[in-house]
């Protein structure tokens, strides 16, 4: 009954900014495409309703469109948390397949990264992701490969560079392509992030955090992550690394670092799925902190 109410006032919002217009007319029109993924997901088919949500995005760009699949699609989460909009498979060679847009607020700065992460036991030759039909977001992207305890197993992170602005909303195109030629592609719609927690500084060490939302018991808590990393050479090496679902710490913790100067990282990361792919929304704070030999003497 909740999920029929939202899709109504979502019915609502969409015939108000369309007016007469030729978009309009084709919303009443009960053959669109855009009137079929309502009424799939309002039937209770998520997998015919988020088929069908990509069919529309492919054949119009138009805002007032695009706007009303990403409120769709938002209010479609089901108790599944997405995991039944695709049966997509995700072949042998591949695992742990997620798309991560991240926020980095450090002092006097904010800036926005895309990143695709995932395991594999092939040898990665080119990704791509491409917003539909034909903007590459990765076109210069950092590539990093990292050993797993599985040594037929090995994780790829492909990252953007430092962004202006958050990675658009709309449809997006992902393909895998390994070293021997095997390639796999997906579709992917990013929608606007559902955030129920936020994290933000306090003190030199201290942060705060606020609940914006209701949790949703469908879907994966926020997990909040605090992180210790030294910059060396270009790159970020993690130190030290806590994980927590509940009884977030509004301090940090004590560490096993060694004495220094090094970045410290507090953030929360939102998961939702597409089918087996999961969607991540991370936000975090970044700054340098001096850690003395008080500080690194780990509690017993």
């Amino acid at each position: 009954m909740i999920f029929k109410r939202k899709i109504a006032t979502i019915i609502g919002f969409f015939c108000l900014v369309c007016g007469t217009t030729a978009s309009a007319v084709e919303w009443f029109n009960d053959q669109s495409a855009l009137f079929s993924a309502h009424k799939q997901f309002l039937e209770g088919d998520p997998l015919k309703g988020f088929q069908t949500s990509i069919e529309v995005l492919q054949s119009s760009n138009e805002k007032n469109i695009v706007q009303n699949i990403d409120e769709l699609i938002g209010a479609a989460v089901s108790s599944d948390c997405g995991r039944d909009f695709s049966t997509i498979v995700i072949p042998s060679w591949l695992n742990s397949l997620s798309i991560q847009r991240m926020i980095i607020q450090s002092p006097g700065r904010l800036h926005h990264r895309l990143m695709v992460q995932f395991d594999t036991k092939k040898s990665i030759a080119n990704l791509a992701f491409t917003k539909w039909p034909d903007q590459e977001q990765l076109t210069n992207p950092s590539i990093k490969i990292i050993p797993t305890q599985d040594e037929s197993v090995t994780q790829y992170i492909y990252a953007s560079e430092s962004l202006n602005n958050r990675v658009q909303n709309g449809l997006y195109k992902l393909t895998i392509t390994a070293d021997d030629k095997t390639q796999w592609e997906s579709w992917i719609i990013l929608t606007t992030p559902k955030t129920e927690m936020a994290v933000s500084w306090l003190g030199k060490e201290k942060w705060k955090t606020v609940q914006m939302g209701l949790l949703k018991s469908n879907c994966p808590l926020p997990e909040m992550s605090i992180g210790v990393y030294d910059h060396q050479d270009s790159e970020y090496i993690k130190l030290w690394e806590e994980s927590y679902e509940e009884k977030f710490p509004q301090s940090l913790p004590p560490t096993n670092v060694l004495p220094g100067s090094y970045i410290l990282s507090v953030s929360f990361n939102h998961k939702r799925f597409q089918g087996p792919i999961s969607i991540q929304e991370i936000q975090a704070i970044t700054k340098v902190i001096n850690f003395d030999v008080t500080e690194t003497v780990e509690s017993n």
